[in-house]
Order: C-alpha cells, then sequence, then structure tokens
C-alpha cells in the first residue's frame, strides 16, 4: 500500500505552492534512513533534551509564592513572566533560527540554544525585580526556538512517514515529563534549601528560590556532552515531485504556500494553539491552586502534581501518536484531527469540575484526567504538520506554528487566569473559579477552529491522491 493511501501525503509534494520552482524531471535516489534503533537513538536523546528544556523552564511556575512574597509581584506580573516574556524572543528568533536548521547542521543549532537556555535560567537566580527575571525568561525562549524546529525536522529524517507520528509524539509527550520532574525536582530542591535558609555564595547571598534556578541549570552540563558525542546530523531525504533540498526556499515562497493552503493551516495553527493555551494556562497555576486552594506546601506540590504530570501527560501524547499511527497505516487519512477533537471533547469536562470539587486529592484525581485527554493533539494532531508539508520548509513551517502557540498558548493561557484571579475576581483565593472558567473556554474554541479545517483537510489529501494517480 502505498503512503498516499496510509498517511496524509504531502501536498507541496504533488503540486508546488504559486510560485515555487518547477519539479524536475527525475528526481536521484534517496539517501537510506538510519536503522530504526539509530532513529530511535536520536528521538531519544533529543526527547531528554526537551526534559531539561521543559525543567528549566517550568521550574518558576513552583516558585511563584516566594517569587512574589520576595519581590512584591502581582498575579498578572507573574504570568507574563511565566508565558509573554518567553514567548517574545521566540517570536523574534524561531523562524530565523529555523531558516538556519532548514540550511545548516541541526545538531549545531539546538546545541547553542542549550547554551543558551541554560545560561538564562542560571541568571535567572541573579532576579531582584521583575526586570531581570524578564529578560531571562526572554533568553530562555531561544530554547524552544531552536530544540523544537531542528528536532522535529531530525526525526523526520530519521523515520518513514507512517512511523513518524509515534516517534513525534515520543519527543513531545517528553516535554510533560520535563514540566512534572520541573515539580518533583523542584520541590524537592527548593524544601532543602527553605530548611537551609538564604546562602552565601562568592558572588552574593541568595534566598531559596534563588539558589534553586542556579540548581536547574547545570543539568544542562551532561546533556550538553551526550548530544555532542552521540548525535549524529541525519541525511536530509528529497520530496517526492518536489525541488531537490538544495533548491532552499525563501520567505516569500514559505509565505506563498501557506497563503495557498491557508484553509488548512490557519484553523490548524489556532486550533492546536487554543489547545496548548488551556494546558500551559493549567500548568501555569496548577501549582499556586493546591497551595492557595488546598493550604499545600511547595514540596508536597512536587510529590503529589509532579508524578501525575509526568506519568499522564506523556501518556496522552505517546497514546494519541501511536494510535494515529496504527489508524495512518490503516487508511484513516484524517486520523490526526479526528483524535484531538475527540480527546479534548473528553478533557473538556474534567477541566471544568477540577477546581471546583472539594479535596485537594480528587481536584489531583480530576487534573489527570484533563492532562491525559487534553495532551493527544500534542503527540496526533501537531504530527499534521510534517506530514503535509515538504522537507525543504518543514523547519520553517513548524516554527510557524510554534510561533503562534507560543505567543497564543503561553502567553494567552497563563494570562487569562491571571486576568481573572486579578480583575475580575479581584482575590487571590478565587484562582479556582479562574481556572475553572478559562481552560474550558479555550478547550472550546479550539475545538471549533480544527472543525473548520477538517473540509479542507480532506480536499488536499484528495487533490494530493489525486496528482500521485
Amino acid at each position: 500500500m502505498s503512503d498516499a493511501a496510509t498517511s496524509p501525503a504531502l501536498l507541496a509534494e504533488s503540486a508546488p505552492a504559486p510560485g515555487a520552482p518547477a519539479p524536475p524531471a527525475e528526481r536521484s535516489e534517496a539517501p537510506p534512513l538510519p536503522s530504526l534503533a539509530r532513529a530511535w537513538s536520536v528521538a531519544g536523546i533529543l526527547s531528554l533534551a526537551a526534559i531539561v528544556s521543559y525543567i528549566d523552564r517550568q521550574v518558576l511556575n513552583l516558585l511563584v509564592e516566594p517569587i512574589k512574597a520576595d519581590l512584591g509581584l502581582t498575579d498578572v506580573e507573574i504570568s507574563v513572566l511565566q508565558g509573554f516574556s518567553f514567548a517574545l524572543l521566540y517570536a523574534v528568533l524561531a523562524i530565523p533560527l529555523a531558516w538556519v536548521a532548514d540550511r545548516s547542521n541541526r545538531k549545531w543549532v539546538i546545541l547553542g540554544g542549550l547554551v543558551c537556555w541554560s545560561g538564562a535560567t542560571f541568571m535567572s537566580g541573579f532576579a531582584a525585580g521583575f526586570a531581570v527575571l524578564f529578560i531571562a525568561r526572554m533568553l530562555i525562549g531561544i530554547g524552544e526556538a531552536t530544540l523544537s524546529p531542528a528536532g522535529f525536522s531530525m526525526i523526520a529524517d530519521c523515520f518513514e512517514k507512517a512511523r513518524l507520528p509515534a516517534a513525534l509524539s515520543v519527543f513531545t509527550g517528553s516535554g510533560f515529563i520535563g514540566s512534572g520532574l520541573a515539580l518533583v525536582i523542584g520541590g524537592a530542591l527548593y524544601a532543602s534549601l527553605e530548611a537551609a535558609g538564604p546562602m552565601t555564595l562568592p558572588f552574593g547571598t541568595f534566598e531559596p528560590w534563588q539558589l534553586t534556578f542556579f540548581a536547574i541549570a547545570a543539568l544542562s552540563v551532561p546533556l550538553f556532552v551526550l548530544i555532542l558525542l552521540f548525535v549524529r546530523e541525519p541525511a536530509r531525504q528529497p520530496d517526492t515531485l518536489a525541488p531537490p533540498p538544495e533548491d532552499n526556499p525563501s520567505a516569500f515562497e514559505i509565505l506563498t504556500f501557506l497563503k495557498a493552503h491557508a484553509a488548512v493551516y490557519l484553523p490548524l495553527f489556532f486550533g492546536f494553539s487554543s489547545f496548548a493555551a488551556a494546558q500551559f494556562g493549567i500548568g501555569a497555576w496548577a501549582p499556586s491552586f493546591f497551595i492557595r486552594t488546598h493550604g499545600w506546601t511547595q514540596l508536597e506540590v512536587g510529590q503529589a502534581l509532579g508524578p501525575v504530570v509526568m506519568a499522564t501527560g506523556p501518556l496522552g501524547v505517546v497514546a494519541g501518536g501511536f494510535l494515529a499511527e496504527r489508524l495512518l497505516l490503516r487508511g484513516v487519512r484524517d486520523a490526526t484531527l479526528k483524535l484531538s477533537m475527540g480527546a479534548i471533547a473528553c478533557a473538556l469536562p474534567f477541566a471544568l469540575a477540577f477546581p471546583l470539587v472539594e479535596g485537594g486529592a480528587l481536584s489531583l484525581a480530576l487534573l489527570a484526567a484533563v492532562l491525559a485527554f487534553g495532551t493527544v493533539p500534542f503527540g496526533a494532531g501537531v504530527a499534521t504538520f510534517p506530514l503535509i508539508t515538504p522537507n525543504r520548509m518543514r523547519a520553517q513551517v513548524i516554527a510557524v506554528y510554534l510561533l503562534v502557540a507560543n505567543l497564543l498558548g503561553y502567553s494567552a493561557g497563563p494570562i487569562l487566569v491571571a486576568w481573572l484571579t486579578d480583575g475580575v475576581f479581584a482575590d487571590p483565593a478565587a484562582i479556582d473559579l479562574s481556572l475553572a472558567i478559562a481552560a474550558p473556554a479555550v478547550m472550546a474554541a479550539g475545538l471549533a477552529f480544527i472543525a473548520a479545517a477538517l473540509g479542507p483537510y480532506r480536499a488536499l489529501l484528495d487533490a494530493a491522491q489525486t496528482a500521485e494517480t
């Protein structure tokens, strides 16, 4: 059975976008894919990098209360640090760095990003006010701007198309392990450092939350060595009936391609970004919710919420990816979208209920269901983009999606919760009501966007299949 019958074909491989160079009459033979073992080793190491990236990024969520107390910040200011500051630098650098990744050694792009995000995490420990933390969080954004587009592109050159959703789901799902470890490791570190009190180092005296940032930043050192020694740049696979990889697309050509297929890409960009906004909003404020509403300590949050995030987040992402792979192999060509919509529909009532029930244990159990169902689109759904985008512009198109997802997801998700708490309810204890309103609302918006993309997506697949026959 051909790829066209088993997985979404690249439309641009059969019908280049307006303005694109004409396809050559003959193509050179594709370089062999890495062995399955080596392909999974690349995916595994890059997934480990994603784990460390998320630990550096998400540990701030556990430290909200002591940072607020020391620096006198509001919930809205904290939400800006959690999301907008991170997304801002990403918005500036993601597409240029993806352009570099499409034309150079992606391994070195990732290593450069690793140095930047770990250095910025260390810098966070020196913050004595909002401004320094804001700058540090902007610099951490370079990690996402390098690792995600380059990592997606590398993994896509290691696996055949039908296996790609499963591999990408492992890479994407690893971020949730990092989010959970940020709570587990951060909670244990902060508890021990809080017991010891402020500590004097050669470069100053620091509070426990500042020392936690220093310790977390050190995790990147062994990761740098691992990538340097054991990850090889895979050969770029040519696109069938598309211009060869050396014919690099211009920014105008990519925009033309996206415009030509806007009925598919735009609702998918905004739909999956809305799902991300719900998850990031919950992830940003769940630790503070359990602290304020149920009286938990940072250590208790880390011990209880951390393992739940590590178990349920990857479960949803990886299960969604592998299920999408099986359905694609059986010829269900829009499986990635159908799975995403069904999972979010299941997550929505749990998202409404978990902040409002009595008892921390029941709330945590309901939140586990939100994470298990709500993360399915990040494995099954996001794999749609490399499946319908030509190799030669894949990293840059994914960077455009991540740009939207970060600006909308990282920014709007946490800020919406904080705005409701500060601006509407004017009470930090009302965070339960804010979560119960914000997450379900953006989930419903995402469902509407993906539903709007279904018809054009099916038409795109039909056109691609017709062109190949």
